[in-house]
């Protein structure tokens, strides 16, 4: 009986239990977001199937995403495009561009890239690139965030 129990417990995650970043569907709207709160939007730029894009959404940027929600006035927006999405985006112009396409703007050509912008989409310093596993990515996240915070308007 506890054998079986063990077993259900450590099956494989079904899809909606996953922890998710929103997507990212409207350029002009996210900013709108942005600029009213005078805070920076954080994109992860990650893969379907890429562990180390999974560890970093679900171990350090779900929580963020999550304490962000419970504020009255949140500090960032955090959201996410996959680098190889056909999804559309809604751009500043009113054009449209796939999600592949949007990160190929931006260089990025591997995952996971987590990039601050501000709401012009701007990057904001420089993009933090792979997954650190010696346990230094905490804080490589929260200096991207803390610098993109501090950055004024149009930089």
């Amino acid at each position: 009986m506890l054998l079986a129990l063990g077993a259900i417990a450590l099956g494989p995650a079904r899809a909606s239990d996953r922890a998710e970043l929103p997507p990212i569907d409207d350029l002009r709207a996210l900013g709108a977001e942005a600029a009213r709160g005078s805070i920076p939007v954080i994109v992860l730029f990650s893969t379907p199937g890429c562990p180390y894009c999974q560890e970093a959404r679900e171990n350090y940027l779900v929580p963020r995403l999550l304490e962000q929600q419970g504020r009255a006035k949140p500090e960032y927006l955090l959201r996410e495009i996959d680098i190889t999405g056909r999804r559309p985006i809604g751009l500043l112009d009113g054009r449209v561009l796939s999600e592949a396409q949007f990160a190929e703007r931006f260089e990025v050509r591997m995952a996971p890239v987590l990039i601050a912008f501000d709401s012009e989409w701007r990057p904001l310093g420089e993009p933090l690139v792979g997954l650190d596993r010696a346990g230094f990515y905490e804080s490589y996240v929260d200096r991207l965030i803390t610098k993109a915070r501090r950055s004024p308007p149009g930089h």
